[in-house]
């Protein structure tokens, strides 16, 4: 585990977790919330794996990628995300998505754990994030995990084949930590 909470934590991307990242990348609640429509074999797995795990392990990585556990018995539960990383502005985007025990605290605490890794180990400023006005859930776990409301763009997303509005949100070091 690289960092951890009291529940939740995150741990580098691992080979023998691929087919849980395949099943988790294929849920439906996932894919709706990811906006997801490309379909993902085990086999697109696997590259997806080692072209991140490759990404995340350069000296400045533009790409950090997780595996999310729950520290009750060490369970992976899903990934999470640090991307389009720029260190010249401090700037990232953060990402999560929890293939098993939604709805119990792991995704606030996992989102937290994300974006420290931004803020303490990349050095950087701001982290932001999306999400589909229709995920209540989500956006409670992001609000709960520091991220504040900066606005919406109204019917910028489709998922599930539904047009929505998409909320964003953000976080900076100084407020966070």
């Amino acid at each position: 585990m690289l960092l951890t909470g009291e529940r939740a934590a995150i741990g580098p991307l691992r080979r023998d977790l691929v087919p849980h990242y395949t099943r988790w990348v294929n849920d439906l609640e996932v894919r709706r919330g990811a906006a997801q429509i490309g379909l993902h074999t085990e086999d697109a797995q696997l590259r997806w794996y080692e072209e991140m795990s490759a990404a995340s392990a350069e000296m400045h990585p533009k790409r950090a990628i997780f595996t999310v556990y729950d520290r009750r018995d060490e369970t992976p539960v899903g990934t999470s995300s640090l991307f389009a990383v720029n260190y010249r502005m401090g700037t990232a985007h953060l990402g999560i998505g929890l293939g098993e025990r939604r709805g119990e605290g792991l995704g606030t605490e996992a989102t937290q754990l994300t974006a420290r890794w931004a803020f303490e180990v990349l050095g950087l400023h701001h982290v932001s994030l999306e999400a589909a006005d229709w995920n209540v859930a989500a956006i409670r776990a992001y609000e709960k995990a520091g991220f504040k409301l900066v606005g919406r763009r109204r019917g910028a997303m489709v998922t599930g084949g539904v047009r929505c509005d998409e909320v964003l949100m953000d976080a900076v070091a100084p407020d966070f930590t």
